[in-house]
């Protein structure tokens, strides 16, 4: 048989796809929240050598089958957790906890935590668990919830695990202890939400399961534990759930684990719930299933898959298989779950627990236990247990025993109490299940047969008691029609529904009905059929459209057998009417469908019908090359030419198919005009082409004169709509290879206009084209408007055209010319044809500004000038001046213009007219320069100046100066060498960028020079004006040219005329200086000296920038400016002696104030100062200060007091900076009385400052001057602690009142040994909460303990005194002074921080203090705890009774029990008594028995009292215990009185046990047992072993069983007990067979011991006889009378189907169920 643990490998996590690092398969790194995804957070190295961080996630099948892995890139993560039920992962770096969508990429939620995360868990699809340092938190992913928290943690351990119950009342986290002590441990807090209680509990895993209780419809929650270490346990008991008390009906389970390894323990636990078994997996990979009601271990296995050193670290429920998956360090992922096949047998075989073996196939619907339940069923039918046979009947798996024969045995069993055997299993049935369909159908048959059967039958039927199925709707359907048909629909007897749906045409309702029956999907041609044959053709139709309109059904529809079925019956109108809303969708997969609806219309229906359907239905996918014949053949030729286009898209049938469309489309008289323009757009080019080729070919019909043919109609709208698609150039050819200019006309004239959206065909050829045709149509309106207005057409080919065409109005020809600009072209051709009247008619009407263009071709072919002339004067002031002289002057012919000019010229101010007579008069010499002179600004100055130039030059710069033309003016003196005119003209037109044109410029390099001596020699001494002198003179400057400037100037200012006002000119003498700095230095000083009207400031200035100091100094001294002369000699020249001497002589503050700044410079600080004090400057004060405090130098101060009071002398400065430094100066140089002086009178210094730095540079005594001035109290006592002056310290900082200046002062008097007065400041602080413990450890580390302990004494009495203070006097006595600490908790309980004493109490193992304060604090569960753990120094008994009756832990009431059976078993009793009505007495019972097996000591005598108390109780265990103590001691009466008035236990073991006991009466009680639990055949044995015939009688009798009495009275007959046999025969009377006990008397000649037994059996059976005698007389008497009053013929009555006594036995005048 195989085993009953299934154990398989379903992957391995390092065959994921890319590989895994070996270091990421561990515990912190893999996550498995559920059956559905594995998570591996993995590491590797990329191309680089970098890590590369990513997330792998392994997806399982429901059957747990590994999907292809997925791996996400990203950055580094403490820890990711995937959702339980979808792609959703959480990740955690740090404190921050994201959730994302691995589907959508997308961000769900974050949040960051106020404290670090240690583990997370998903607890259900909606919610997570995070666990932190200090507390437990719920997060919900709804909305924008933020995590909650639950509870918090008792315990500092590693987690492992975190699991809840369904209704998240109880939680539970899982952790193992990680300190040194308790390293290995396991930990559970257990937190009930609803109570707000924790209980810490001994485990390594735990989890909750649901447990349904056997017997009951009640579902219990239980909690499972489990735990390793040196006595593994598992722990089971019952929790209750919200808003519902506890069963009471679950014993608690705690049994041991068979766990060997020392470093093994439980990793995962797991429940079975539908089978009741719980999985137990190891970090060993050992796998151990429990029976979770009793604790009986059913299998153990080893499930890792690998060698020994291989650990499992990860587990997670299997729902499908509700196994076990878990994760090992190899990586390999294996599935655990029970055998379902096998489970049962091998706990009925290998366990030979059979009660196990029955519930566990109960509970999971089994098989396995068949046998086990038939045998069981049997006894109970052969006792005649009727109720217990049909309990077992519902309990059986699989309802192995609610069958037909089943059914048949109860009907065959006689009634019990009045009530047959059947009717007791129906009321059984139908009170505590549904019955199946044989039981729903014989007890409706039943049913029937009363008045008001059906009412019940619908009664139960609302209550879901009947099984609904076709058979009990046949037998309801003559009663009931409408409840027949809801129990064939409920029962799915499919055709019955439909058969009754399809009577009432509820074609709706049977579509729907089969939709909603899954297990169920009918041939839908077949029900069609049926409708049919019942001869309802529209009926049928209705229901195809019905199906058709129905998406997805099951199974599809075959629509061509449906078709087939309408069209093999000739019924058209509906196969169309099924494929029409079949197709209504345009299908490509029905093609096929669309071929046939269209086939069969144009076959047996008329042509308008198709053409409907065409029209009306969206078909695209049918067969054209079958449809299109069709249509041409049925005269549809539109649809013909739609299915041929069709066709022809498939390259294959191409020419055959063009062939077709030509053949059909001369069919236009039939074809509507305007769908067959538009059927041209769905063709191809080519085939469009073709057929409007065929269609001019073939023009139909009669047409009058003038109009289109009708079919070239047609053309033109076609080639109009579609001519973007074929092409202009295509169609032109086709109507000009028909010569149809008329046709060509008309359809270019549509499309060279513009459309209604505002476009124009811009193709040059169709504007051609459509001029062509006009003119050979004869429209030269046309043709001259399209020249006029066009802007496509060519030029050149319309020109041509025109001009070849000789059309009689030429201004086509003309407008042609004119817009493209061939106007010689147009003049030579109007000239030769002698046509001068369109030259006139153009130049004067449409265009007189292209006058000079025409007179330039009249000249050019030789035209009398005459006519010019007339022309010209014709047109007059139209026409362009400037043109018409440039077109006649390029041919030499301009005095042809001069009459025409010269009257103009009064009435004109054009320019181009007085520039044209100015070339006119020059040429000609009639007076030109008189005319430029008179006509300034009325000519072009450069137009005629340029004219002049190689004319006349002077008469080109005469109009150059006139029209201000600077360069050509330039240009063309410096070509001609006229330089003193041009030098003249430069300074009068005082233009600085004309200036710098002659002197900077490339181009005018070459004449540089002889238009600076020109300047120089003639222009600027001509000059009158100074702003002449000055533009010319910043014109040098700007070209750089000093050497020249210096020599202008020179000639200017020195040599010049004395009367001159440029001589001394300040301008020009600056200019001098500056250009003599910058060209030549060595004139400067010279001319420093003999000028007198420059600017002496700016040019010291700039000199001594250019070096040139002395000169700078000179300028300065020479205008007395000394300070600006001593800056010099000072910064230029560095000289400071000459500086001094300098000063002295000048004898000027600012120069004594700047030697001292440069003395201070340099760092001779007493020089500095000394001219500072000459200058009476107290301005560089900070400087000087600065310098003083730099050099560091104490001496240096006394000069500086000198300086400082200087400073503050009269008014000068009263600054805050000065009196500071003052105040200082004194410190440092000790003058204390001048100090106190000063700080006597008015000052702004900073005294405090001063103080600090004293007291930073250790001068105390000037500190304590400044401090007392300030006073400032708290530097005031340091500075008297520096100087050894402790208790004025004291009063000081007693002035301050500061805690630092207390502690400083209380430290330092420690230090010094003044603890009087140490403990005076240090009252000061420990009032103080925050400083308290600082002050103790300052005392604590030099040894000053008992002034520690005095000064926290004499802080008690304080005002202030606090918590703090009591409690570090407690802990101080904890530490040095234990004989003290108990008074002292007494005495200042309520003052005193008890929880903080308690951890100091308990390192230093005062356990009787720690009792007394958890007793005072009422926290009696530490307290009990306390005096359990530490029973020698804190227990006590009768605090220890009065602590345990009010604990809040159950768990310490078992603990102190066990404590007392160990150290104190006289008085556990005493202590039960206690807490009887707190404790459970099994689970005591269970405790007790456990401590005796392991101190081989008979506790259960010393609790006897105790026992015995309880017992009303009826308790199990406690009976048990009990009786085998009363076994033990020989006790049978209480023994006996035990069992009779408390039946909680096994009497049937314990009598077996009591049947082999040594004393007789023990052997009664078990005889007595067998009789009173139904054994009475092993309750004889005992008796007859024992020779007690007395009692085999009476059990005999009893028993009520008559093989039992005949087989008793056999023994006695074969045995000689005479006696006994006569006894039994009396005593049994009612059992036994008068033939046996007749039989027996014969064979063994005891004839008199049974005579009386006789004697009353014939007695008996006389008065039976006489009874039915009388019995027969009256019946046929009362016949009799009957017979006679009736005058009916006698007729045989035929046998009843149902008798007298009813079906089975049933009373006809007795009702079930109510009636």
């Amino acid at each position: 048989m195989d085993g009953p643990l299934v154990c398989k490998k379903l992957t391995n996590l390092n065959q994921v796809e890319g590989g895994l690092n070996p270091n990421s398969i561990r515990f912190t790194n893999v996550t498995m929240e559920s059956d559905k995804f594995i998570c591996i957070r993995d590491t590797s190295k990329d191309g680089q050598g970098a890590d590369s961080h990513s997330i792998v996630i392994v997806e399982l099948t429901e059957e747990g089958k590994a999907k292809p892995s997925t791996r996400h890139r990203m950055n580094p993560t403490d820890a990711t957790v995937m959702n339980p039920a979808s792609k959703v992962l959480a990740l955690r770096s740090g404190q921050d906890i994201q959730i994302l969508n691995l589907d959508m990429k997308l961000r769900l939620k974050s949040t960051r935590m106020n404290e670090p995360v240690q583990f997370m868990k998903w607890i259900s699809p909606q919610q997570m668990a995070i666990v932190t340092s200090s507390s437990v938190y719920h997060w919900s992913m709804e909305g924008e919830a933020e995590p909650v928290k639950k509870f918090e943690r008792r315990e500092e351990c590693q987690i492992l695990n975190y699991r809840t119950d369904e209704t998240l009342s109880w939680l539970l986290l899982v952790g193992i202890a990680t300190d040194a002590v308790r390293k290995g441990k396991g930990i559970v807090q257990l937190y009930s939400v609803d109570k707000d209680v924790h209980t810490i509990i001994d485990g390594h895993a735990a989890c909750f399961c649901k447990f349904k209780l056997p017997g009951t419809m009640q579902t219990i929650n239980l909690l499972c534990i489990a735990s390793g270490g040196p006595s593994p346990q598992c722990f089971i008991a019952e929790v209750p759930l919200p808003n519902q008390p506890m069963s009471g009906q679950f014993n608690k389970v705690t049994v041991p684990l068979p766990i060997t390894e020392p470093q093994d323990f439980p990793l995962g636990l797991h429940a079975d719930e539908p089978k009741g078994l719980l999985y137990i997996l190891c970090r060993s990979g050992w796998c151990y299933v429990m029976d979770v009601q009793t604790g009986t271990l059913i299998h153990q296995e080893k499930v890792s898959g690998s060698p020994e050193n291989v650990n499992v670290f990860t587990s997670a429920k299997q729902h499908h298989y509700n196994g076990v998956l878990s994760v090992n360090t190899k990586g390999d992922v294996m599935l655990c779950h029970i055998n379902e096949k096998t489970i049962v047998q091998w706990v009925q075989q290998r366990l030979n627990n059979q009660a196990l073996a029955l519930r566990i196939a109960t509970s999971a619907n089994l098989g396995g236990a068949d046998d086990l339940f038939r045998q069981r069923f049997n006894t109970c039918l052969q006792s005649m247990q009727i109720e217990a046979a049909v309990k077992l009947c519902m309990e059986a798996p699989r309802q192995m025993l609610r069958t037909p024969e089943v059914l048949q045995r109860f009907q065959q069993l006689s009634s019990q109490n009045g009530q047959p055997a059947l009717t007791v299993y129906f009321k059984f049935m139908v009170e505590h299940s549904k019955l199946n369909k044989h039981e729903s159908v014989e007890l409706v048959k039943v049913m029937l047969t009363k008045q008001q059967g059906i009412e019940f039958v619908k009664k139960y039927l609302n209550e879901k008691k009947l099984e609904e199925s076709e058979e009990l709707g046949d037998i309801i359907a003559n009663a009931d029609p409408p409840l027949a048909l809801q129990i064939y629909y409920n029962g799915k007897a499919h055709w019955k529904v439909l058969a009754v749906l399809i009577r009432q045409k509820n074609w709706k309702h049977i579509i729907e009905y089969v939709k909603k029956s899954d297990d169920w999907k009918p041939d839908w041609c077949e029900m069609l059929e049926r409708v049919v044959s019942m001869g309802d053709m529209e009926g049928a139709s209705n229901l195809a459209q019905a199906l058709a309109q129905e998406p997805n059904l099951e199974p599809p529809l075959d629509h061509n057998k449906i078709v087939e079925m309408f069209v093999t019956k000739t019924a058209i109108r509906p196969a169309t009417a099924y494929l029409l809303e079949v197709l209504k969708d345009n299908s490509p997969e029905f093609g096929d469908l669309q071929t046939r609806l269209l086939e069969i219309n144009l076959m047996h229906s008329p042509a308008t019908v198709a053409n409907k359907i065409f029209e009306l239905c969206q078909l695209s996918h049918y067969d054209a090359k079958k449809i299109a014949p069709l249509c041409e053949r049925a005269q549809l030729y539109q649809r013909a030419l739609e299915t041929y286009n069709k066709i022809q898209q498939d390259t294959d049938y191409r020419e055959s198919t063009l062939k077709n469309l030509k053949s059909v489309i001369v069919n236009t008289h039939a074809i509507p005009h305007e769908w067959l323009v538009e059927f041209f757009q769905q063709l191809s080019k080519d085939d469009a082409l073709a057929c409007l080729q065929e269609l001019m070919a073939k023009s139909q019909g009669s047409f009058r004169q003038g109009e289109l043919p009708p079919n070239y109609k047609i053309s033109v709208r076609v080639a109009v709509n579609n001519y973007r698609v074929l092409g202009t150039e295509p169609l032109i050819n086709l109507f000009l290879s028909y010569q149809a200019f008329d046709a060509m006309y008309y359809f270019l004239g549509s499309i060279v206009r513009p459309n209604p959206s505002g476009e124009v065909c811009n193709d040059p050829e169709v504007h051609f084209r459509y001029i062509e045709a006009a003119a050979n149509v004869n429209q030269p309106s046309e043709v001259e408007r399209m020249t006029r207005e066009s802007q496509y057409y060519p030029a050149e080919k319309t020109k041509n055209f025109l001009k070849e065409k000789r059309l009689a109005d030429l201004w086509p020809f003309i407008n042609v010319c004119d817009k493209h600009d061939y106007m010689d072209e147009m003049v030579r051709f109007l000239y030769d044809t002698k046509n001068l009247a369109y030259i006139d008619m153009y130049i004067q009407k449409k265009a007189p500004t292209k006058t000079p263009l025409v007179v330039g071709s009249l000249l050019d072919v030789g035209c009398n000038e005459d006519y010019i002339k007339r022309l010209i004067v014709s047109v007059g002031s139209m026409a362009p001046v400037e043109e018409l002289v440039a077109e006649v002057e390029k041919r030499n012919r301009l005095k042809l213009l001069q009459e025409w000019l010269e009257s103009r010229v009064h009435t004109s101010q054009d320019k181009n007219v007085y520039n044209a007579l100015a070339k006119i008069y020059v040429d000609t010499n009639q007076n030109g320069k008189q005319f430029l002179a008179d006509n300034v600004g009325k000519y072009d100055a450069a137009v005629v100046g340029k004219y002049c130039e190689n004319r006349d030059p002077s008469l080109a710069v005469l109009c150059y100066e006139r029209g201000d033309c600077d360069k050509e003016l330039v240009e063309v003196t410096s070509r001609n060498g006229m330089f003193k005119h041009q030098s003249r003209y430069l300074v009068s037109r005082k233009d600085p960028e004309l200036w710098e044109f002659v002197l900077e410029s490339e181009e005018q390099e070459q004449y540089r020079k002889s238009l600076i001596d020109a300047v120089v020699a003639t222009a600027l001494p001509e000059a009158k004006q100074a702003e002449e002198v000055s533009v010319t003179v910043r014109a040098f400057m700007k070209a750089n040219l000093p050497e020249h400037l210096t020599t202008l100037l020179e000639k200017i200012i020195l040599h010049g005329d004395d009367r001159s006002e440029f001589r001394s000119n300040k301008y020009l003498q600056n200019l001098l200086v500056l250009t003599a700095i910058k060209a030549t230095p060595n004139k400067v000083m010279d001319y420093v000296q003999r000028l007198e009207h420059f600017d002496a400031k700016d040019i010291a200035e700039i000199a001594s920038k250019a070096g040139l100091y002395e000169e700078a100094f000179t300028v300065y001294k020479k205008q007395g400016m000394n300070a600006e002369a001593a800056e010099v000699l000072l910064q230029d020249i560095q000289n400071l002696d000459r500086a001094r001497d300098f000063a002295e002589k000048v004898k000027m503050p600012e120069v004594y104030a700047s030697v001292g700044r440069a003395e201070l410079q340099k760092g001779d600080i007493p020089n500095a100062i000394s001219f500072f004090i000459k200058a009476d400057d107290a301005s560089h004060a900070s400087e000087v200060i600065a310098a003083v405090v730099s050099s560091g130098e104490k001496e240096r101060y006394s000069d500086l007091v000198k300086f400082l009071n200087m400073a503050r002398s009269g008014t000068k400065m009263k600054s805050e900076s000065i009196d500071t430094e003052l105040c200082y100066a004194y410190c440092v140089t000790n003058r204390l009385v001048d100090l106190e002086d000063f700080l006597k009178q008015a000052h702004l210094a900073k005294v405090g400052e001063v103080g600090m730095r004293c007291y930073s540079e250790k001068l105390y005594d000037a500190a304590k001057t400044c401090f007392q001035t300030v006073s400032n109290f708290p530097m005031l006592a340091k500075t008297h602690l520096k100087l050894g002056q402790y208790q004025m310290a004291i009063d000081a900082a007693g002035r301050t009142n500061s805690i630092s200046t207390w502690k400083e002062v209380c430290y330092a008097c420690v230090d010094a040994g003044e603890f009087r007065l140490a403990g005076i400041a240090a009252q000061n602080v420990v009032v103080v909460a925050d400083e308290l413990n600082e002050i103790i450890r300052f005392f604590e580390e030099r040894g000053h303990i008992d002034e520690l302990i005095s000064l926290m004494k004499q802080g008690l009495t304080h005002e202030r005194a606090h918590v703090g203070m009591f409690t570090e006097l407690g802990i101080l006595y904890a530490k040095y002074k234990s004989d003290k600490l108990m008074e002292h908790i007494k005495l200042w309980k309520a003052r005193m921080n008890s929880h903080k004493l308690v951890v100091i109490c308990e390192q230093y193992h005062h356990w009787a203090e720690i009792r007394y304060i958890h007793c005072k604090n009422e926290e009696w569960d530490a307290a009990a705890r306390v005096m359990v753990d530490h029973s020698v120094l804190a227990w006590d008994h009768e605090v220890f009774k009065d602590t345990i009756a009010k604990v809040s832990s159950q768990e310490l009431c078992y603990n102190g029990v066990n404590f007392y059976l160990e150290e104190h078993p006289d008085l556990v009793n005493d202590l039960l008594l206690t807490i009887i009505k707190r404790v459970d007495p099994d689970r005591i019972v269970v405790e007790v028995q456990g401590k005796c097996r392991t101190s081989n000591f008979d506790f259960i005598s010393v609790v006897r009292p105790y026992l015995e108390s309880v017992q009303e109780g009826n308790h199990a265990k406690v009976n048990e215990a009990l009786n085998k103590l009363y076994i033990e001691e020989e006790d049978y009466e209480s023994l006996k009185q035990s069992l009779e008035n408390y039946d909680a236990v096994d009497q049937v073991e314990l009598a077996e046990q009591l049947d082999q006991h040594d004393l007789l009466e023990m052997r009664r009680v078990a005889s007595w047992l067998y009789q009173k639990n139904g054994k009475f055949s092993q309750a004889i044995e005992c008796s007859k072993r024992d020779k007690l015939y007395h009692d085999a009688t009476k059990t005999a009798a009893l028993s009520g069983d008559k093989e039992v009495v005949e087989k008793l009275v056999r023994f006695f007959t074969d045995n000689n007990l005479h006696e006994c046999f006569s006894a039994c025969l009396y005593t049994c009377y009612e059992y036994i067979q008068p033939d046996v006990a007749l039989e027996l008397a014969w064979r063994h000649k005891v004839y008199d011991f049974a005579m009386p037994y006789i004697v009353q059996v014939l007695k008996e059976y006389i008065d039976k006889i006489d009874d039915v005698c009388a019995q027969l007389k009256s019946a046929k008497e009362q016949a009799a009378k009957h017979v006679s009053g009736n005058q009916m013929p006698q007729q045989t009555a035929a046998p009843l189907m149902i008798s007298s006594q009813g079906y089975g036995g049933y009373q006809q005048n007795q009702s079930y169920g109510g009636y």
